[in-house]
């Protein structure tokens, strides 16, 4: 696929490489993090700092990536975060923690405007028969920056000094960068005279307007309540009930990562509806954590996380085909941007719950609520878009701007 797509080639190695360092960075400021202050609570004001900018700033970058050439602002965002990769390497003490703060906060907001502007890019440059495979890919693209930047990022830190892997970072978004500038000027799928007119407001009520989005909107809204104690529960598998270090977090990081990649391999094997196939695979996501659950050793809860990420990967894959085919090109990237937005929100308040779930039960029991969590969302979700007249809904963002007009 990558030797047909050869525009997607390039925008895939750029977010692999932007992806990794991105990685070694966050394993990096964690790490210096507890080495200045071993402050629990700093730790988690710096995920919150971390998190707002997603929030803010996703909806813009999506009217940004309407309005303006989509690879520029991916190779620029780079660029310009390149200076603040760097900046923790002056965070020497407690007294200059602020520094790991603005870095940190800075580059969260590019990560806010990169993300939206290349999903809205994928469908400009791909084939329309691809998307379904190169989806596939984004799920590769993921896991292999969990298994390359979970486990190279702690060998490289534990080899030399915490400082290289703000380095490597630096250097890893300087290639990416060049990566993405191959793609400056290609033309997309939408004229010249059809970008830049989708307010945030109107996107707004497109969404509330059309059933589809609406509950695309709910899937968005309520997934990342789950994915976002799930984060919380594996890394307590790892570090409280099998009591295996920081070894075994970058072991089932890295576990997770291979589910990821193997999501694309079982895509290739499946057919009928994608909407369906994501909803079921939700379920199974669900069935998983009620397994995990049971887990009498670290090494059969490896394999439950790996079977975990690879249904989610799977409905991954499916629900973002269908966005990427359904949605107008010259309203992509503002509602990407929105749907982003709604994502990030929600993961940002589920990770704050997530501590609060974890302080009343253990992780495994947290496992079986997450897991009842996720099989009651698959049903919420069949039922809905049973309910969906879906060709209506296409049919409606078709006809543009009158929709909510």
């Amino acid at each position: 696929m990558l030797s047909e797509e050869r525009h997607y080639r390039y925008l895939f190695l750029s977010a692999l490489t932007n992806g990794v360092g991105a990685r070694f960075s966050q394993v990096g400021v964690y790490a210096l993090i507890y080495l200045l202050t071993e402050s629990g609570l700093v730790l988690g004001s710096l995920m919150a700092v971390r998190i707002l900018p997603t929030i803010i700033f996703a909806p813009i970058s999506g009217m940004l990536a309407d309005r303006y050439d989509k690879a520029q602002i991916l190779y620029y965002t780079d660029l310009l975060r390149t200076p603040f990769a760097v900046l923790p390497l002056f965070a020497m003490t407690s007294d200059s923690i602020w520094l790991l703060y603005v870095s940190s906060f800075v580059l969260a907001v590019g990560e806010a405007i990169y993300q939206p502007a290349r999903y809205s890019f994928i469908p400009d440059i791909v084939k329309r028969k691809n998307l379904l495979a190169v989806n596939g890919l984004e799920q590769n693209v993921i896991g292999l920056t969990l298994v390359i930047g979970s486990l190279l990022g702690g060998v490289i830190s534990f080899l030399t000094s915490v400082y290289v892997l703000f380095m490597i970072h630096a250097v890893c978004l300087v290639i990416a960068a060049l990566f993405v500038k191959r793609l400056i000027g290609i033309r997309s799928e939408q004229s010249d005279t059809d970008r830049g007119h989708v307010a945030f407001r109107e996107t707004g009520m497109l969404i509330l307007q059309v059933p589809l989005l609406r509950v695309f909107l709910m899937v968005m809204l309520l997934m990342p309540i789950a994915n976002g104690v799930d984060n919380v529960i594996f890394n307590l598998i790892a570090l409280d009930v099998f009591e295996q270090g920081d070894l075994g977090v970058g072991l089932i990081y890295a576990s997770l990562g291979a589910g990821l990649m193997l999501s694309s391999v079982v895509m290739k094997r499946l057919k009928g509806s994608y909407i369906l196939l994501g909803v079921l695979m939700i379920m199974f996501e669900g069935a998983g954590h009620l397994v995990l659950s049971q887990s009498q050793s670290f090494w059969q809860a490896l394999i439950f996380a790996k079977m975990i990420a690879m249904t989610g990967g799977v409905s991954n894959i499916c629900f973002d085909t269908v966005l990427m085919k359904v949605l107008p090109a010259e309203k992509r990237g503002t509602l990407f941007g929105t749907l982003s937005m709604v994502q990030n929100g929600s993961m940002g308040v589920s990770m704050v719950g997530a501590g609060f779930l974890v302080e009343w039960f253990s992780p495994l029991q947290s496992s079986v609520i997450v897991g009842t969590a996720y099989i009651g969302f698959a049903l919420l979700f069949f039922i809905t878009f049973k309910m969906v007249n879906f060709r209506w809904s296409v049919s409606r963002l078709r006809r543009g701007r009158h929709v909510a007009g």
